[in-house]
């Protein structure tokens, strides 16, 4: 009993330590945050700057917080890059007015001379709060050293140091604070797809299958990735220069007669949502011009962009045999002349020769099987209209392979005709007519079960 009453002591005094240590550290975080708070140069937080104006030789550029992010109303009314601004805001009211940020206390003109601040090149001013209160700063020179630069407060004596930073993108002309995305539209939410250059028409079509479809100039299936990596290019573009603000022009720069044309549909649209015009080249610039249908402007795109730009629907068609789902797949047909070999699986996802009673087949077997065939891509597309298929071995198939997935009655099939001259084996894959060219080593594949 003792024992237990000197522990039960020794407990008590460990935690009335423990928690005088935890009121001394709460007491130097809070007194931290109170030194840090009174050193601070601005005593509000960027969410609480509503405007902004930066003038410099003359100039002004205006820049207002919406609901859904900011805009630049001056010298243009057009959307602003939210992330610029943001970035800026938070390396001006980053500033400290402690005795190691400040210049001169009480500067002498030949001192604001010598920081530049005498006739200062830029200034900015922030209105906070509902009241819209005025916060001005103006910038002088950059510091020679400690990636600095010198700055006053409007109504205030003394000098300070603010971080290089600020006064470079303060410095920065209307181009840098506006928004340059090219298209808006993020890809995953386009389930249509449209692309018009030289007068031949591309059109994709994302069903709700999840798999892309070409539906013009033919009926096949698409290259998933290389359609979102395409689109992937247009949503993380910017523009390279703002050439009009107007559309007034469109003859000048090609605009009137566009080189090639981009539509995209956002789920649920029964018409293009937003579409891109491409014309003219800009050699001394590197870049096109363009301009799009939710927008005014006419602006520079870049030439490595815009020579992206699929020139044929085989640049976008899938190489891959089948969309295959493994986990969905219950029945596997191979036949050949003469010989035929039938796999299907059961309730516990075991596999069985002929029926859920014949011999059972090794799950590894039929992943090898499985994994080899979904390797098995596409070299060419050899024929997309056939008019004989004699002529590739297909009309009477050396092999043919099924595969039946869950609630769905009809398989995707694979039909293997002769050996073309190139050393492929022709064949087709599901309602395509196409006639495709592939790699020899499938028939190793159908080899396992037969």
């Amino acid at each position: 009993m003792r024992y237990f009453k000197t522990t039960f002591i020794w407990v008590i005094v460990l935690s009335a330590l423990a928690g005088l240590s935890y009121m001394d550290w709460e007491k130097t975080r809070v007194d931290e945050e109170r030194r840090e708070e009174q050193s601070r140069l601005f005593k509000f937080q960027p969410p609480e700057v509503v405007a902004i104006t930066l003038e410099k030789e003359g100039s002004a550029i205006e820049i207002e917080r919406w609901e859904d992010g900011w805009k630049i109303t001056r010298p243009v009314n057009t959307k602003a890059d939210s992330a610029a601004v943001e970035k800026f805001l938070n390396n001006v009211v980053q500033s400290r007015n402690d005795a190691d940020y400040v210049m001169d206390p009480n500067p002498t003109t030949e001192r604001l001379e010598e920081f530049g601040l005498a006739n200062p090149s830029v200034t900015l001013t922030m209105k906070v709060g509902k009241d819209l209160t005025p916060h001005t700063v103006l910038f002088g020179d950059r510091a020679p050293t400690m990636g600095v630069a010198f700055a006053r407060v409007k109504g205030d004596v003394p000098v300070y140091r603010v971080l290089a930073d600020s006064r470079s993108e303060a410095d920065k002309d209307v181009y840098y604070f506006r928004d340059k995305t090219v298209l808006r539209l993020n890809p995953i939410m386009v389930d249509q797809l449209s692309i018009i250059r030289q007068g031949s028409v591309i059109r994709l079509n994302l069903p709700d299958g999840g798999h892309w479809v070409i539906e013009k100039p033919m009926a096949a299936r698409a290259d998933h990735n290389r359609i979102f990596e395409f689109m992937g290019g247009f949503y993380n573009a910017e523009a390279k220069e703002f050439v009009e603000e107007t559309k007034s022009n469109l003859e000048k720069y090609g605009l009137d007669n566009p080189m090639a044309s981009l539509s995209f549909w956002q789920a649920g649209d029964s018409e293009a949502t937003v579409t891109l015009n491409i014309g003219g080249r800009n050699p001394e610039k590197r870049g096109y011009y363009a301009s799009m249908s939710d927008r005014e402007n006419i602006f520079l795109l870049g030439e490595e962009l815009v020579n992206a730009i699929p020139r044929a629907a085989q640049d976008l068609r899938s190489r891959q045999v089948f969309y295959l789902d493994n986990d969905r797949l219950e029945r596997i047909e191979i036949i050949q002349p003469g010989k035929s070999a039938v796999l299907v699986r059961d309730t516990e996802k075991e596999w069985h020769r002929d029926s859920v009673k014949g011999e059972k087949v090794e799950f590894n077997l039929v992943k090898e099987f499985m994994d080899g065939l979904a390797s098995v891509a596409v070299k060419d597309f050899v024929n997309d209209n056939p008019k004989n298929l004699n002529e590739y071995g297909l009309d009477q198939p050396s092999a043919q392979i099924l595969l039946y997935l869950e609630s769905n009655p009809e398989p995707l099939r694979l039909n293997l005709g002769s050996k073309a001259p190139t050393g492929y084996i022709y064949g087709q894959s599901g309602d395509e007519k196409s006639i495709l060219a592939l790699d020899d080593r499938v028939r190793g594949i159908l080899n396992l079960f037969m």
